[in-house]
């Protein structure tokens, strides 16, 4: 969900053209119109062309309760010449939609605890409001003053200006480490239950124009149904699950599947973390990962529909069976969700087909270990019965 610097006074823009709003995981909200785009996640590049490379990077993207993301990335640089200090920046795209795109303080509204750590300390960085089509020129970032951009916005919802956090770094001949961290507010939509990118291309623009040894680390949550485009890798293989989870990919030219699914990889993990390892890594496109929204799910479920691994739409919209089947089958759907093996034959024959289902014979149904989201859902269901 953003941009960043490069040399001169070209500026990098690239957006993800996807509707976003303010439903963020598990919240159930009244979108009053298409949605809100809150922030993104961008790697530090430099301000000017330099020789020196990214010799390895860990990318580490975790869920922060239900509607923040924090990034961490630990960078190890190399550089093979003589001790240089470089401008390196960090731009924001500034929120847009239904959503208020006023600068807090003079910072992005949705991005928070903005830490740079170099070679073992804390480096101060300062953040600038930049015009969106240039803002650097002869080595120097063209801030706008607060005031100004605060006068400039006629709309809060398309506010006229960016972001531009940067810090100087005193590169010492050899390797340099960085470990870099925030926090931004993730989207969501009437489509999507949440969505967010990440620039990896801008990784390219240091000396090597490449990554040497690149980890990259999502950990979303429990019970979490997601997708990622095939943008920077082929083929569900690339992705190792650590933990308990599903994965397959979704064919490009699949029919009855939202557009954006297609030509992605769709994981189901219980819990547990995704990563992706490369060696000399190069893209020449971002990571795109959302969650979609169930528009066809009924009021009344039957067992010959889809029940969800994710917690969330279901606990609110769906307490109602067709039948005594199919009222046994979604009252055990949180059970179902961490393995439970059924007795029950149709049951057990309808949580097989589900293609996020894990059995466990280790696990023993227990409400009270259950979500409370759950719980509460689980006596909605009961009191429908009666």
């Amino acid at each position: 969900m953003v941009n960043f610097f490069i040399p001169q006074t070209q500026v990098f823009m690239r957006f993800f053209k996807v509707f976003i709003a303010c439903f963020l995981f598990s919240t159930v909200a009244v979108f009053a119109n298409d949605g809100a785009y809150y922030a993104s996640g961008n790697h530090l590049i430099p301000m000017m062309e330099t020789d020196i490379r990214v010799q390895k990077e860990i990318l580490t993207i975790q869920c922060v309760g239900t509607d923040m993301v924090k990034v961490t990335v630990y960078y190890e640089f190399f550089n093979p010449k003589a001790a240089k200090t470089l401008e390196v920046g960090f731009e924001a795209q500034s929120p847009s939609g239904d959503v208020d795109g006023t600068p807090v303080k003079g910072q992005h509204p949705y991005i928070s605890d903005f830490t740079v750590n170099f070679n073992g300390q804390a480096l101060a960085h300062s953040v600038a409001l930049v015009n969106q089509a240039k803002y650097f020129q002869k080595g120097k970032i063209l801030a706008i003053p607060l005031k100004d951009a605060l006068k400039s916005i006629e709309n809060t919802n398309e506010v006229p200006f960016n972001y531009v956090y940067h810090f100087k770094a005193d590169f010492t001949p050899g390797v340099n480490t960085l470990t870099h961290t925030y926090l931004f507010k993730i989207s969501g939509s009437v489509d999507f239950v949440y969505n967010f990118n990440y620039i990896l291309t801008a990784a390219m623009r240091w000396g090597n124009k490449r990554i040497d040894d690149f980890t990259l680390s999502i950990d979303m949550g429990e019970f979490m149904d997601f997708y990622i485009s095939q943008t920077f890798f082929k083929g569900a293989e690339a992705w190792e699950i650590e933990g308990s989870g599903r994965k397959a990919v979704v064919n490009a030219k699949a029919k009855g599947v939202h557009e954006a699914a297609k030509n992605s990889v769709h994981f189901w993990l219980r819990e547990g973390k995704l990563t992706f390892r490369a060696k000399n890594f190069t893209t020449k496109d971002e990571l795109y990962l959302f969650s979609l929204r169930d528009l066809a799910r009924e009021e009344v479920f039957s067992s010959e529909s889809m029940l969800p691994l994710a917690i969330g739409d279901i606990e609110e919209t769906m307490t109602k069976a067709k039948n005594e089947v199919s009222l046994k089958i979604l009252r055990n759907l949180p059970f179902a969700r961490r393995g439970a093996v059924f007795k029950t034959r149709e049951i057990q024959q309808y949580y097989e087909k589900m293609p996020w289902y894990i059995p466990n014979s280790a696990y023993k149904p227990d409400v009270p270990t259950l979500k409370p989201i759950e719980q509460e859902w689980l006596k909605k269901v009961s009191m429908e019965k009666k």
